[in-house]
């Protein structure tokens, strides 16, 4: 009988520890999720480290984001390349490289169980995606970012003023600038083609820098006030040289370029225009 009650005792203490244990491992999961979907760890799970940041094994969180991981086993160094981004990192390092410009973390990724183990929020913010973390149920829930907006069209009045008060020879808005509001560093550059003696002017500056010479045909960036992308000074529309010679006329053609570039996506477009110049007084 004694024998039997040993056995049995054996066999609880073994089933409460074996319970215990799954009661901790599960206590102590880290959850990943991507967009609302629960990444699937098959083997190696992610874990918080010493400094309180929680790592995962980079292959599976970063193809879950759509992009292609390699392993170079001679350096221990990871590639992580998505569409035009590539991250390089190896590991025991504070830092990886994103398209070749350091970006530093706060804790190092190690290798653990034939996997590379890496600081989740930097990988997945290096990748453009936002990532939270629950307290509550030790979760990292990672999100992807929206879909790029397409470059918008380029919708443009150029103005004549009616009288000579404005100070203005003429000046191009922007009609649709709501249209732009994806990206706040849209930049835009006027050149002119005819006449080319808009592009440059000379203002004069005072006793101190006396007369300078600007180029107009700069890149520059959008005025929210009247949504003005280009002006020109019914004074200064040119350089002094070029008033003595450049005559302006009611009827005068103008031609030309405008480009607008995207500086968060590197895109830029160019717009051609032909335009009629009005003359509706005498400039001093």
């Amino acid at each position: 009988m004694k024998r039997y009650v040993t056995i049995f005792m054996i066999v609880f203490i073994l089933l409460a520890t074996g319970t215990n244990i799954i009661a901790e491992e599960s206590a102590n999961k880290v959850t990943v999720t991507l967009d609302g979907t629960e990444v699937i760890f098959p083997d190696a799970q992610p874990f918080i480290d010493a400094r309180n940041r929680t790592l995962v094994p980079i292959r599976f969180v970063s193809e879950a984001m759509g992009a292609d991981v390699s392993w170079d086993d001679d350096t221990q160094t990871v590639t992580i390349i998505k569409k035009h981004d590539t991250i390089t990192y190896k590991i025991g390092n504070l830092g990886a490289t994103l398209n070749g410009v350091i970006m530093s973390f706060d804790t190092v990724g190690i290798l653990k169980e034939d996997r590379t183990f890496v600081p989740i929020r930097f990988i997945s913010e290096l990748l453009n995606c936002k990532v939270e973390w629950v307290e509550e149920t030790m979760t990292v829930v990672i999100t992807s970012p929206p879909a790029p907006v397409k470059f918008p069209e380029l919708k443009i009045t150029v103005h004549f003023p009616d009288n000579e008060y404005t100070g203005k020879l003429f000046w191009i808005t922007l009609d649709n600038l709501r249209d732009f509001s994806d990206c706040t560093n849209y930049q835009f550059k006027v050149d002119f083609v005819n006449p080319e003696e808009f592009n440059i002017v000379e203002q004069d500056e005072g006793a101190i820098n006396g007369w300078q010479t600007i180029q107009l045909n700069q890149w520059r960036k959008i005025t929210q006030s009247g949504a003005s992308i280009f002006t020109v000074s019914s004074i200064n529309y040119t350089t002094r040289k070029n008033m003595e010679i450049f005559k302006l006329y009611d009827g005068m053609p103008l031609e030309f370029v405008l480009t607008v570039k995207r500086n968060c996506s590197g895109e830029e477009k160019e717009y051609n225009y032909t335009e009629t110049f009005k003359y509706p007084y005498p400039i001093k």
